[in-house]
């Protein structure tokens, strides 16, 4: 319970943080587009490291990991905990979009193409997993790594119930997300103009 408290705490401090931080600031509706998704993705990237930290304390507390074990296992960890989470949001922007185009006149070729796209990322998703098993078998024992198989899908269960309790949470971080990647797609316009007027 304490654990499940701190973290829905952590969620709502770095959330409310924003509109704090903003207010501070005078005239906010003046300053340009990419200043206040600057703002924005410093506040979900202080969110990130929040979860993190706690996740991580927590790994260690039920693996009972010593410092030095600690530290072996989670040199291997972090770096495959990445790629898998980068790898997990590929494909799930692949499904957005193969749910999008299933309700359009999509061809059935680009329609195939996009499930086996999916199919190949949940391939790449379900590799990864195995590496990264295979590569902590000299540091963790099997009931070890055991433990982490269930402690990764019961934290990814609690974050998700978190943001099912708090409506209000889960409308400002759906709203923060909204708008880095209405940056991101600029971003890109802007770099593919940029690259055609380069090529003139």
């Amino acid at each position: 319970m304490k654990h499940t408290f701190l973290f829905a705490a952590l969620l709502f401090g770095a959330t409310i943080a924003g509109p704090a931080v903003r207010a501070q600031v005078p005239n906010e509706s003046t300053y340009p587009e990419e200043l206040r998704a600057s703002q924005d993705q410093a506040i979900r990237q202080s969110l990130v490291q929040k979860i993190e930290e706690l996740k991580y304390n927590k790994i260690k507390k039920e693996l009972g990991l010593d410092d030095a074990t600690a530290a072996k296992f989670f040199e291997i960890y972090k770096p495959a905990e990445k790629d898998i989470q980068a790898l997990v949001k590929e494909r799930n922007f692949e499904l957005k979009a193969l749910g999008a185009a299933t309700d359009a006149s999509t061809s059935d070729a680009d329609i195939t193409a996009m499930t086996e796209k999916i199919k190949d990322l949940n391939q790449q998703i379900a590799g990864s997993v195995e590496k990264l098993d295979a590569n902590l078998a000299p540091i963790l024992t099997p009931l070890q790594r055991a433990k982490l198989l269930v402690f990764e899908h019961e934290f990814n269960q609690r974050v998700r119930e978190q943001l099912e309790k708090h409506p209000r949470l889960r409308a400002e971080l759906r709203a923060l997300r909204q708008r880095l990647r209405r940056q991101r797609i600029k971003n890109e316009l802007l770099k593919k103009q940029a690259e055609k007027e380069g090529q003139r």
